[in-house]
């Protein structure tokens, strides 16, 4: 893992996006650009306001700037999601540990993702769109709880051109034509092959489905990936709120494959 003198580094918001009502999109230019791995993130903060762990969503082959997606829930995110096109916020990192990039060389590639777990998995798909020829095949497997909820939808369209992308809806009125349910329902609809790696993000209960569904079937347990950073708060392994195990997500994490915690029930609580 990379040293840091935590020292926050400037960056300047340089376009904003409303993805929902509670949640922005922010693109940041900081002096000297981010070198990360997709699936590692940020200490984000506003001077005087704290600082909270934030996933990056845009892929590392995007130089000079970087994404973040922010849910407005507490004090230190209302003030990042309060900010505006010109203002500075302090950054920190990368931290954690990234996907396992190397694994996934001519790999047939499943993302199983569910509500706000899309951001980070955001980072990978970018990456994949800029190296198509790292996989063998990319299926996206995408859930929320009612289209408007649907995170990134704009982008889509341009997503399928290079991957099979399969979405889903807990509830919806009649202008929904897709398919309505929980993301299991997704896993009747979806090939995915014996021997595929896959990486998850989403709410707990989703992560049993899919390990129940797929661990150590037709996706090795060494091979299905799940990221834990819900539990993640100071990002240096001191407060000790996302003890998991024997593990520490922020500085073991945010990335564990399913062998080493499918035993430990803090990581699907």
């Amino acid at each position: 893992m990379k040293h840091h003198n935590y020292i926050p580094q400037k960056a300047k918001i340089i376009a904003k996006e409303i993805l929902r009502d509670d949640i922005v999109a922010l693109t940041l230019k900081p002096k000297n650009p981010l070198r990360f791995i997709p699936g590692q993130f940020v200490m984000l903060s506003v001077s005087g306001f704290g600082e909270i762990p934030i996933g990056i969503t845009t892929s590392p082959d995007e130089r000079g700037e970087f994404g973040v997606a922010i849910r407005s829930v507490g004090m230190v995110s209302q003030k990042i999601c309060s900010q505006e096109v010109g203002d500075e916020l302090d950054f920190n990192g990368p931290f954690g540990n990234g996907f396992p990039l190397t694994k996934l060389k001519g790999r047939d590639v499943v993302i199983v993702s569910g509500g706000i777990g899309l951001f980070p998995l955001r980072s990978l798909i970018h990456h994949l769109e800029i190296n198509k020829k790292l996989v063998k095949s990319l299926t996206i497997l995408n859930g929320a709880k009612s289209p408007k909820e649907l995170l990134f939808a704009s982008e889509y369209p341009k997503w399928e051109k290079f991957a099979k992308l399969y979405l889903t809806v807990d509830s919806c009125d009649s202008s929904w034509s897709g398919c309505t349910g929980l993301i299991t329902k997704l896993f009747e609809l979806a090939d995915v092959k014996k021997g595929s790696l896959m990486i998850v993000c989403g709410p707990p209960v989703m992560f049993k489905s899919v390990c129940m569904q797929y661990g150590g079937k037709r996706v090795a347990e060494s091979d299905l990936y799940l990221l834990l950073e819900r539990r993640m708060k100071c990002g240096v392994g001191k407060c000790q709120h996302c003890t998991c195990g024997k593990y520490y997500v922020c500085l073991d994490g945010p990335v564990f494959s399913y062998d080493k915690i499918k035993y430990i029930k803090e990581a699907f609580s």
